[in-house]
């Protein structure tokens, strides 16, 4: 915001614009920390799998000779392969909404016919 706007537009203006500067530091702040926790998971589990590695290579020193396969880098990022799984699960969860769905509309139809099919009979009846 230049001064001239500052001193001779509407002060409203300068609402506007040190809401959205305020907005935009907060956007800042929380990619920073995502970035920062995604770092601190990637430390974390590398974290994990060297101090289970020491631990395997110290029982095999002491006579346990059973070893797992060492583990690989991850292919891509945890958020990313959560949200397929996440994703996929959702998928599935659909499907057997929609499926529970066709179930129900078959049930109500078969529903309908018995009541159609009822009413015949009661006219039959009754004439």
């Amino acid at each position: 915001m230049t001064s001239e706007e500052f001193w001779k537009d509407d002060p409203q203006l300068f609402v506007s614009y040190r809401t959205s500067f305020l907005n935009k530091k907060k956007r800042e702040m929380e990619e920073l920390d995502y970035g920062c926790w995604l770092q601190g998971l990637y430390i974390n589990d590398g974290n994990n799998k060297l101090t289970d590695k020491l631990l395997q290579g110290i029982s095999r020193m002491l006579g346990n000779k059973t070893s797992r396969p060492l583990d690989k880098y991850p292919k891509e990022p945890y958020m990313i392969s959560s949200k397929k799984k996440e994703k996929h699960e959702n998928e599935t969860i659909k499907k057997r909404k929609y499926e529970e769905y066709q179930k129900s509309f078959a049930y109500y139809g078969t529903l309908k016919q018995r009541y159609l099919e009822n009413l015949k009979n009661k006219q039959r009846k009754g004439e």
